[in-house]
């Protein structure tokens, strides 16, 4: 899963990575959606914090519509 994308991402690669705007990328970072590190200035995501929101969402959205969403492999 986001093997085009470095070990750790920008907030630009993170907003490519999810196809989100600068907005939903700074919310998601502002209400602790998305776990991440700050060096100096600059938001750091490492790539295992973005894999573990998409499936934390995943298993949210289940558990509240009671619907596991089927994985399909990328062809």
């Amino acid at each position: 899963m986001f093997n085009e994308f470095p070990d750790v991402l920008t907030m630009d690669d993170m907003q490519k990575a999810l196809g989100i705007g600068r907005t939903m990328a700074y919310r998601l970072i502002n209400n602790g959606r998305i776990k991440h590190m700050r060096i100096g200035k600059a938001i750091k995501v490492p790539k295992q914090f973005l894999v573990d929101y998409i499936y934390s969402e995943c298993y949210n959205d289940s558990v509240e519509t009671g619907y596991l969403p089927q994985h399909k492999e990328a062809v």
